[in-house]
C-alpha cells in the first residue's frame, strides 16, 4: 500500500535509506535479508532466504512516521512516544497471529511470528508473479473477459472464506492482488492492522490508510462502521479499473455530488462495455453504490449473481425454503385447530359435570306434589298420561311396547330472595322444599333396595298392590284404596 501523509513524498525515499542491509540476519540467523521489495508508512518488506534456503518475504512493523532505526533496534523519534510505539507492535503481532490461522488458497501464507531488534516480523510466502496493477499497466484489454470474471470469482471465495471468519481486508487494490503461475490470483497486505494504529496513536494520525478510488466512503471517515460491503466496495473498484482501464471516481467525489443535488460522476458498466455479460457488469455496479445499504451485502451473494449454476441453486433453495414455510404453516395450522377443540372438548365435558352437580337441587318437571294452582307448577307440561299406559302400553295394542321408561327431567331450582316476600308463599316454599326432598330420599331408598320377584298381579298392571301415590285428586279422599293397586 502507497500511504499518503500531509508530508512530502520524499518520506518514501527516506524509508528506503533506512531499511535493512542484505545479509542482516533475523531470529538468530533463521531468515537473512536478500533485498528491499517495498515501503509504506506503516513497514517494510524484503526478500529473504529461511534457514533451508528457501524464499520468503518479511514484513517488518516500521511506522516511519514516528521511529527510526539504530544499529541495534528500532526506536520511537521521541521518547514520549516509546509506548505508543510498542503498543503499535503488539498490535501488528496480535493482527499477524490472527491472519496466519486463514488458511485458503487464494490468500498469503504467514509462516512465523517473531520479535527481533525491538520490532516485529513476519515471515510469508514468496508469491512469484505480477500484480493486478502490473496487468493494467500492460493495457485493460491484457485478460479476456472469461479470464477476468474467473480471477474474480477465486478472489470472492477467498473474500468469503475470511469474512466468515470475522476477518476484513481493508485494503482491497490492485497491487494486493497477486497473480501467480497460471493467473491465480493471491490477496497480500491486509490492512486491518494499520487502520487500527491510526485510530490509537496520534503520531500516525495523519497517514491516510486509504486509497482514492478505492477506497469506499467510510473509510476517510474515523469512527464510521465498516463490514463486509466496504471490502466489496474496493474489490468492485479494483475490477472496474481492470475492465475500463481507469478507476472509479473518488468516493468522497461522488458523495459531495450527490449532497448537492448533482447527478453522480460514477458511470455503470451495465450496457456500457461489451464481451461481458448483463449480471456481471450489473453485480460490479451495484457493488460500487456509494451507501452501504444499497451495495451487495456478501461475497456470497455476488457470486450467486454472477454464476448462473450457483442462481439456478439459489433459485431452488428459495423454492425449498418457501415450501418448507408452507408446510411449517400448515402443521402451526393444524396443531393449533387440534387446540381449540380440545378445549372445546374439555369445555364440554365441565358444562355435563356441572350439570349432573346440579341434580340435588332440582325437581321433578311434572311433579304430582304441586296443584294445579300452584304459582311454581309448570304452566305448560307435556300431555300426561296413565299411568298403565305409561308403563304397559303393549296391552291395548300400543306401538309403545318397547319404549323405554320415560326419564323423569329436572330444571334447576333458583332461589330468589325478596325482602318483601309474602309470609304464606314463603311457608308454601318451604312445605315444597320438604317435600321435594323426602320424595328425592324415597326414591333413592326404592333404588337400594334389592330386586324382588314379580308377582302376577305386578307384571299384568304393574307397581305394586301396597303401592299409593299420593296425588291433588286423592289427598283429600279416604285412603281405604290403599292396597288396591288403582
Amino acid at each position: 500500500m502507497t500511504a499518503t501523509a500531509s508530508e512530502p513524498q520524499a518520506d518514501i525515499d527516506d524509508l528506503q535509506a533506512d531499511e535493512l542491509k542484505p545479509g542482516t540476519e533475523l531470529l538468530h540467523g533463521q531468515y537473512t535479508i536478500e533485498g528491499f521489495l517495498n515501503a509504506g508508512g506503516f513497514g517494510v518488506t524484503y526478500l529473504a532466504k529461511d534457514s533451508l534456503a528457501r524464499t520468503v518475504v518479511i514484513k517488518e512493523c516500521y511506522p516511519a512516521a514516528m521511529v527510526r532505526r539504530t544499529p541495534s533496534r528500532v526506536r520511537a523519534r521521541a521518547g514520549s512516544s516509546q509506548e505508543e510505539f510498542d503498543s503499535i507492535v503488539r498490535l501488528f503481532e496480535a493482527e499477524a497471529l490472527r491472519l496466519s490461522k486463514l488458511q485458503h488458497p487464494n490468500i498469503v501464507g504467514i509462516h512465523q511470528v517473531f520479535q527481533d531488534y525491538g520490532t516485529a516480523y513476519m515471515a510469508l510466502d514468496f508469491v512469484k508473479g505480477k500484480d493486478m496493477l502490473d496487468v493494467i499497466e500492460e493495457g485493460h484489454n491484457a485478460l479476456p473477459p472469461y479470464e477476468v470474471k474467473r480471477i474474480l470469482v477465486k478472489v470472492l471465495d477467498a473474500i468469503t472464506y475470511i469474512h466468515a471468519n470475522d476477518v476484513l481486508h481493508r485494503d482491497i487494490s490492485p497491487d494486493n492482488i497477486l497473480l501467480a503461475a497460471g493467473n491465480e490470483p493471491v490477496l497480500i497486505d491486509f490492512g486491518a492492522a494499520r487502520e487500527e494504529a491510526t485510530r490509537k496513536t496520534r503520531a500516525l494520525s495523519a497517514i491516510h490508510v486509504v486509497k482514492d478510488g478505492y477506497s469506499p466512503n467510510e473509510f476517510y471517515l474515523a469512527g464510521n462502521q465498516q463490514n463486509a460491503s466496504s471490502d466489496l466496495y474496493s474489490l468492485a473498484a479494483t475490477f472496474y479499473h481492470v475492465i475500463t482501464g481507469d478507476p472509479p471516481p473518488n468516493s468522497q467525489t461522488r458523495v459531495a455530488a450527490i449532497a448537492a443535488g448533482r447527478q453522480d460522476p460514477y458511470e455503470p458498466l451495465q450496457k456500457r462495455i461489451d464481451g461481458y455479460d448483463e449480471h456481471f457488469l450489473k453485480a460490479i455496479d451495484t457493488a460500487l453504490n456509494v451507501f452501504p445499504k444499497d451495495r451487495i451485502q456478501s461475497a456470497g451473494d455476488w457470486l450467486e449473481q454472477i454464476d448462473s449454476e450457483k442462481r439456478k441453486q439459489a433459485a431452488l433453495k428459495k423454492v425449498s425454503d418457501d415450501r418448507e414455510m408452507e408446510l411449517s404453516i400448515q402443521r402451526i395450522v393444524a396443531e393449533t385447530n387440534l387446540a381449540v377443540m380440545a378445549e372445546r372438548a374439555k369445555a364440554e365435558r365441565e358444562k355435563k359435570r356441572n350439570r349432573f352437580a346440579l341434580k340435588a337441587f332440582q325437581k321433578p318437571k311434572n311433579s304430582l306434589l304441586l296443584p294445579e294452582d300452584d304459582p311454581l307448577r309448570d304452566p305448560n307440561p307435556p300431555p300426561e298420561k296413565s299411568e298403565m299406559k305409561r308403563r304397559h302400553g303393549w296391552f291395548g295394542g300400543s306401538e309403545e311396547k318397547d319404549a323405554p321408561e320415560e326419564e323423569v327431567v329436572y330444571e334447576e331450582v333458583v332461589e330468589t330472595l325478596v325482602e318483601d316476600l309474602p309470609e304464606e308463599l314463603a311457608e308454601r316454599i318451604s312445605e315444597i322444599e320438604q317435600a321435594v326432598a323426602e320424595e328425592l330420599q324415597r326414591q333413592e331408598e326404592l333404588a337400594a333396595e334389592p330386586p324382588r320377584k314379580r308377582s302376577v298381579w305386578q307384571r299384568l298392571f304393574g307397581g305394586s298392590r301396597g303401592s299409593y301415590v299420593e296425588t291433588p285428586e286423592n289427598r283429600t279422599e279416604d285412603t281405604s284404596l290403599r292396597g288396591t293397586g288403582t
